[in-house]
């Protein structure tokens, strides 16, 4: 019985070894499917393909490089055949200078004319007026007006003085008038003021009683 089981046991650890053993020998040919002898050389091509392709595009880039240099040289040739832009200056020729000379003297001349034609134009309407005005009194007080004449045609120049101080006597006495009129309605208002305050004074003073 003892000799049956250790039979059994070696049975066991035979087969066990003979798997092994196949499963080595199936791995070993799966490495020699793979020819791991030839993969340096393999890698050694790839590398070699690499570096020609890197090669290849450098050349390239180079080339692209150097056609657009090309292109900008010829862009910078043509912008330095457009002339650039020539300053002017402004030199007036003595003959200028005269003709604008001439033409500030005119538009001055124009502007004073100018003045003295609206100082005319006013002075102008202020005789008019004058003149109706004296129309007027010729018209409707005929009289006054022989007077005026006859004193104007003897001596005009003391007539006008002293028809000139009647005014400014006149404009006096009229704002003195003026002046004392706003002075009595001031003085008015202050008393009629002083009149209501009085009587209020009066009014508390005899409710205090």
């Amino acid at each position: 019985m003892e000799n049956h089981e250790e039979n059994n046991i070696q049975q066991e650890i035979i087969d066990s070894l003979a798997k092994k053993m196949t499963d080595l020998e199936k791995r070993q040919s799966k490495i020699d499917e793979l020819n791991l002898t030839a993969l340096p050389s393999k890698i050694e091509d790839l590398e070699t393909k690499i570096g020609e392709t890197a090669e290849m595009k450098t050349l390239e880039n180079s080339k692209q490089l150097e056609r657009f240099g090309g292109q900008l040289n010829r862009f910078d040739a043509k912008l330095d055949a457009i002339p650039k832009a020539i300053p002017i200056k402004h030199e007036f020729e003595p003959k200028s200078r005269l003709v604008i000379k001439t033409v500030l003297g005119l538009i001055l001349c124009i502007c004073v004319l100018l003045a003295i034609g609206i100082n005319l134009y006013l002075e102008n309407n202020k005789r008019s007026d004058a003149t109706n005005k004296y129309l007027l009194l010729r018209g409707f007080y005929p009289d006054i007006t022989r007077q005026i004449d006859s004193a104007y045609n003897n001596n005009p120049d003391s007539l006008i003085k002293k028809a000139q101080s009647k005014i400014d006597e006149r404009e006096t006495v009229s704002q003195a008038a003026i002046e004392a009129k706003q002075a009595a309605e001031e003085s008015k208002a202050a008393n009629d003021k002083l009149r209501k305050l009085r009587g209020k004074f009066t009014t508390t003073s005899k409710h205090k009683k």
